[in-house]
């Protein structure tokens, strides 16, 4: 019987490093494909630098997003005993974290819009076509689960690029070499 300590080493992903890069795998992806379901195709043609700043500016908003939702992912599929070592397992890894990363965009779009409005000049020209956000003064639950519904239907389009670049990102990055005990040494000298 193993440890502990050893269980979360062979099914966890080494330090906060590959947490960061999976996180980034995710969201930069999963966001430049929001932004172009978001921006009108004229509005792209025209001012593609500021599209571009725009996509960088929402993905490093996102990236802390990301990276809670790999963390808790990794977290969740280690107790429900997904380990990365079978195809099967890390499909369900990948499925996890894209499903708890679309939940957080939820209120990350709260965020983003709030960020918009303060920082971007498109937030009065209207480049992207997003919901606005529910006015606190207008009662009733409506327009907050439009807003709630909108951003939900947001962020599952989003894993259909998020999802599968997730997956090959544990992938690539679960499967190690196993190293050789010292038994199996001496047998392959002898």
């Amino acid at each position: 019987m193993r440890a502990a300590g050893s269980i979360y080493a062979c099914t966890l992903p080494s330090g906060s490093d590959h947490t960061l890069r999976l996180a980034m795998v995710l969201a930069f992806p999963t966001i430049g494909l929001e932004q172009l379901l978001h921006t009108d195709s004229l509005v792209l043609a025209a001012l593609p630098l500021y599209q571009a700043l725009h996509w960088l500016s929402d993905s490093l908003l996102a990236l802390p997003l990301a990276a809670a939702a790999v963390w808790a992912g990794q977290r969740l599929a280690t107790r429900l005993g997904l380990e990365s070592s079978t195809a099967l397992d890390m499909v369900g890894r990948g499925c996890l974290i894209a499903l708890l990363f679309a939940f957080v965009l939820v209120p990350g779009a709260a965020l983003h819009d709030w960020a918009d409005r303060m920082t971007h000049a498109h937030a009065g020209l209207a480049t992207h076509s997003h919901v606005p956000l529910p006015r606190l003064s207008t009662g009733g639950a409506s327009p907050l689960a439009r807003f709630a519904g909108h951003a939900l239907n947001d962020a599952f389009k989003g894993q259909a690029v998020g999802l599968p670049l997730t997956i090959l990102a544990l992938a690539w990055g679960g499967r190690k070499p196993r190293p050789y005990s010292m038994a199996t040494t001496k047998k392959m000298e002898a």
